[in-house]
């Protein structure tokens, strides 16, 4: 059913797959902390995970384009020349099918890693199917509010993490609130650093996002309060590393991310002077990439060392 419109370069477009791969960041750095902390690592566990949360993802980006076409307000700008089912002209049941497949299919190892773990896993599993999918569906979707940058940092850059944490030690350590915490402290530069793209994303979508009753914390704060929200937490999500290291829950080795705050800080510059989705916002993601990689790349070098 999907043969005459399904083709690569739109799945590729609905999916947004070529984000998926940062998915694995946020398992290294979940299994480094478990090694790192705790001594020990369920490879098994960990990849059913990964599995399940890659899926997860290009289900979510699809049913992202499904709900925000069926709720759009602005039908002749943004319905049809923005969205990629109108822009693209694809069938919207078609692509409706097609996020609720992804999602039964990201399912199976998560119904499998859930029999291997326990509740606890079920619970943080249907807290974040919960994210997922309500971030556009229902009468009051999460991304029409100012907490949808808040959710969404802590969902992907903590709350994947901690799942990931807890199934590495399933059977040999008990979470605690001790380890919650520490997990917490060492995913807040990736939580900071999240949130600043996320508000900058929705700053740069700011008029169209007003056309279609989204009122995000960009919408509240207005463009020239957001940039500076976002150069506050870019500076915090920057520098946070040298705090663990100092408390003692990183190794030293990680102390060197904190190099990249000047790298990033002048790689979002031309966003500060200009939100503007097409022309700046690609390198404030560049810019947050390079510390969405390195982090865990050296946490992972601390451990083994």
């Amino acid at each position: 059913m999907f043969k005459k419109w399904l083709t690569w370069p739109v799945f590729y477009e609905l999916t947004e797959i070529y984000t998926a791969p940062l998915n694995i960041m946020w398992f290294v750095l979940g299994s480094a902390i478990a090694q790192y902390h705790l001594g020990t690592v369920n490879w098994l566990n960990v990849a059913l995970c990964l599995v399940s949360v890659f899926i997860f993802d290009l289900a979510v980006n699809v049913s992202d384009n499904y709900y925000d076409y069926r709720h759009a307000r602005d039908r002749e700008g943004y319905a049809q020349k923005t969205n990629p089912i109108g822009r693209l002209q694809l069938p919207v049941a078609g692509v409706g099918r097609l996020a609720l497949g992804l999602y039964l299919i990201s399912l199976i190892p998560g119904i499998w890693l859930v029999m291997r773990t326990g509740w606890l896993v079920l619970v943080l599993g249907l807290v974040g199917y919960v994210i997922g999918i309500f971030y556009t569906a229902g009468p009051y979707p999460i991304n029409a509010t100012p907490l949808c940058e808040t959710v969404v940092a802590l969902a992907i850059a903590f709350l994947i993490e901690l799942t990931c944490v807890v199934v590495s030690t399933y059977g040999q350590h008990p979470l605690t609130w001790s380890i919650v915490g520490t997990t917490f402290l060492l995913c807040l530069p990736l939580t900071l650093i999240f949130f600043c793209l996320q508000l900058a994303n929705n700053t740069a979508d700011r008029d169209e996002d007003i056309l279609n009753h989204r009122y995000t914390l960009a919408y509240y704060l207005g463009k020239p309060g957001s940039v500076r929200l976002i150069q506050a937490f870019l500076i915090i999500g920057g520098i946070w590393p040298l705090v663990n290291v100092l408390l003692g829950l990183a190794p030293i080795v990680t102390i060197w991310v904190v190099l990249l705050l000047p790298i990033m800080w002048q790689g979002m510059r031309p966003f500060f002077d200009v939100q503007d989705k097409k022309k700046t916002f690609i390198t404030t993601v560049k810019s947050a990439s390079l510390f969405f990689i390195l982090y865990p790349v050296l946490f992972v070098l601390g451990t083994w060392l």
